[in-house]
């Protein structure tokens, strides 16, 4: 992954799991970062589904739709956009921790591994936003030594490695349930929306695959 570099042709990915930057400009360049916030959101996704939690069905339900499903068309650029919610998740904590303010309290899982897994990949995204969108003036040495581990996918590896082989994380008790999200889409809602902006992620991606072909046969005949 870390010899991919950015890359922007052939772009693919569920629109659940993309990094919010993606679902922000959908014509930034795919970076490593991208991929490994998208294994935070696929963890997150996946266990709200399966793994219980403090959260009632209809607050996951609803979780789930203002997060993961959020999109927006924007006639400017002709595509669906949305990561407002994730960035917001990641930098102030949103679900993740108990809110000041409102008195409500952080998601927590069964499983008290998972709970520092999911912590542990969001501080270091913090990290990594405010380095890269400069929050602050001066960034303290503890920033830049966190956002230093997302150059390479060996943090993000270790840390899974880390939390599935934690003593607390029983591998002999399933703590898998069906049935903690409504079936009826995430709210009793109508899922088109959501099929709509899947259709348009696939057709940008079928564009993007045709200016490719198109790229490459071009760059054979001035061979």
């Amino acid at each position: 992954m870390e010899n991919e570099g950015a890359r922007l042709r052939g772009r693919t990915g569920t629109w659940q799991f993309v990094s919010h930057s993606l679902l922000q400009d959908p014509s930034k360049m795919h970076t490593l970062q991208d991929d490994l916030e998208s294994s935070f959101w696929t963890l997150l996704y996946t266990s709200l589904h399966l793994i219980p939690c403090s959260l009632s069905r209809e607050d996951v339900a609803y979780m789930l739709r203002t997060v993961f499903d959020e999109a927006k068309w924007d006639d400017r650029i002709g595509s669906y956009v949305g990561g407002i919610e994730k960035y917001i998740m990641i930098t102030y904590g949103k679900y993740l921790q108990r809110g000041i303010l409102s008195g409500t309290s952080g998601i927590v899982f069964v499983a008290q591994p998972l709970n520092e897994l999911l912590r542990s990949i969001r501080r270091l995204f913090l990290c990594w936003y405010m380095r890269i969108y400069d929050i602050g003036e001066d960034l303290s040495d503890i920033v830049r030594s966190e956002s230093d581990k997302l150059l390479t996918s060996e943090a993000i590896i270790q840390l899974f490695k880390d939390a599935y082989t934690n003593p607390g994380w029983s591998h002999e008790i399933a703590d898998r349930q069906e049935g903690l999200v409504p079936e009826t889409g995430h709210d009793g809602s109508s899922k088109r929306p959501n099929a709509e902006v899947g259709e348009q992620w696939r057709k940008t991606q079928r564009i993007s695959r045709a200016s490719d072909a198109t790229s490459s046969r071009l760059e054979m005949l001035d061979e």
